[in-house]
């Protein structure tokens, strides 16, 4: 798996009934632009939404007009990939190795590269490297580059949304729970592993460039612009995509139709799973919901 996928999935992208009212799709590509849709129908509480995040997103591309705000506070409950942040004991956890080393997965070249890219870009020398990494998973190289390289800069949907509801007295749900998305990472092989620490490391300025075209583009709102340039940049993902993508959607509209059916529901997750033919605003238009653009 490369590193660009990565990014897709940690910036974009980390139960039911019948119905015989007949399904009204968008067209694909759609010519609305929105990051925020109102989902109407089916006999549901008037008042529920969903929005297309960046899970990392620099402050310059960070849209949260007051509209956002208020619609969460006349929430029932907020409803995001993962119920709020694990706390740091529970996150160390799932990102060390329960056997094995980091460098197990490298060969003495690969490793030689990695230290001297940690030295340059990370001003840790080998001995620190080495203690800091040993029991770590592979990804974890990945996401610290990352984030180093937009420290201070960025802001977080989610834990702005997070603490907007819990001001409120809001319940905030998840569709997912933290460990789950971390077995994504777990299931790849370490073939993969290793190609997407090494593409990362390798690839470093085509990775900004990339992460500045994906806030453009998302600022611009078109959630199957988005869908398409996952698959331009990305490549087909094939099995991985059906992994990030479609199969996560597919498990998650079950979820959203029993929450919305019972309480006025925002719903918060990456944008890259909006778009698409098999992204949720499709498979809830396919369950007999209305989806509407609301301008933000």
């Amino acid at each position: 798996m490369k590193k660009i996928q990565f990014l897709f999935f940690f910036f974009l992208v980390l139960t039911g009934t019948s119905f015989s009212q007949e399904s009204v799709l968008a067209d694909f590509p759609m010519k609305e632009s929105s990051l925020l849709w109102k989902i109407e129908g089916q006999g549901i509480p008037n008042g529920s939404y969903i929005f297309g995040s960046m899970h990392l997103i620099e402050k310059e591309y960070f849209l949260f007009p007051d509209k956002l705000e208020k619609l969460v506070k006349k929430s029932d409950q907020l409803v995001m990939e993962i119920a709020g942040m694990p706390s740091q004991s529970e996150a160390m956890e799932m990102v060390m190795l329960k056997e094995g080393t980091f460098f197990d997965y490298f060969t003495k070249e690969q490793t030689d590269s990695i230290i001297q890219w940690a030295q340059a870009e990370m001003n840790l020398s080998e001995p620190a490297f080495r203690s800091t990494m040993t029991k770590m998973k592979p990804f974890v190289v990945v996401q610290m580059a990352t984030q180093m390289q937009f420290m201070g800069k960025t802001e977080s949907y989610e834990m702005t949304f997070e603490k907007i509801a819990r001001e409120n007295d809001i319940a905030i749900k998840g569709l997912e729970t933290a460990a789950q998305q971390m077995a994504i990472f777990d299931d790849l092989t370490n073939a993969q592993q290793t190609e997407m620490v090494m593409d990362g490391i390798r690839n470093e300025d085509k990775s900004l460039e990339l992460i500045q075209n994906m806030q453009k583009m998302y600022v611009r709102q078109n959630v199957d612009s988005l869908y398409l340039m996952i698959q331009q940049e990305g490549g087909v993902l094939s099995d991985e995509q059906a992994s990030f993508l479609d199969s996560r959607n597919k498990n998650w509209v079950p979820q959203i139709k029993e929450l919305i059916a019972e309480k006025k529901t925002f719903i918060a997750v990456g944008a890259g799973h909006l778009g698409g033919p098999n992204g949720v605003l499709r498979l809830l238009e396919k369950e007999g919901y209305t989806l509407t653009p609301v301008k933000l």
